[in-house]
């Protein structure tokens, strides 16, 4: 039977990276909506359209690699496949999004979201006084890191160093370039800004003026 999941990969960026999740997902709910794409429902009292994203992506922060999976409705005549092709999702949605918002694709997924494993963040971090900080930013995460972050039951100190998969790092004047592979699994998720919260508290931390993100890729594991 085909996939009655079409996930979409999107962009996110400019004005529109200043608004939060839950006001993404309710934009991209209109725009489905005004596309005319054949969304599935929940069942219960309250039904409300069926879409699932891999990934939040953090106020502030552009994103080319955002995933939603969009549930579709099945072709009346032929329960075997969906209503609507890829094809005619994209050229639906294209219609109807806005500037910040770009589809780069639509297709039937062959990984659940429950394999996601790490995320790719480029992060563009403007410095203070200091020459060269790239040295000291690796440096940081190879001992222990420890950050006060939230979880479902209250805040708590975490060791964040494991969590950081793989960075490097160039300095150019007045800027650090960071690409930095972060863990991203459902139960050991890193924000790119708690990574800079983490550097903030090594000795080095002063010497950060503000930092820009752009997630990058979201990575599956095999199956």
């Amino acid at each position: 039977m085909i996939n009655p999941v079409i996930r979409m990969e999107f962009k996110k960026f400019g004005g529109l990276k200043y608004i939060s999740h839950l006001d993404l997902q309710r934009a991209l709910l209109r725009f489905i909506k005004r596309a005319r794409i054949p969304v599935r429902y929940t069942e219960g009292f309250n039904p409300h359209p069926k879409i699932v994203f891999a990934l939040t992506l953090s106020v502030g922060c552009e994103s080319t690699c955002e995933l939603v999976d969009v549930y579709i409705q099945r072709d009346e005549q032929n329960p075997e496949v969906p209503k609507i092709t890829p094809e005619e999702f994209a050229k639906s949605l294209n219609e109807v999004l806005p500037k910040g918002l770009e589809l780069v694709r639509a297709y039937f997924p062959d990984k659940n979201f429950s394999l996601v494993y790490s995320a790719d963040y480029d992060i563009i971090v403007l410095k203070k006084r200091i020459k060269d900080m790239a040295e000291a930013f690796k440096d940081a995460f190879s001992r222990p890191v420890e950050v006060l972050k939230k979880t479902k039951s209250g805040e708590k100190l975490i060791d964040i160093s494991p969590l950081v998969l793989d960075v490097s790092c160039f300095d150019d004047g007045d800027y650090l370039k960071v690409k930095a592979r972060l863990s991203a699994t459902q139960s050991e998720y890193l924000n790119p800004d708690i990574l800079m919260k983490g550097f903030l508290s090594t000795p080095y931390g002063e010497n950060v003026d503000s930092w820009q993100v752009v997630r990058t890729a979201i990575n599956f594991k095999e199956n």
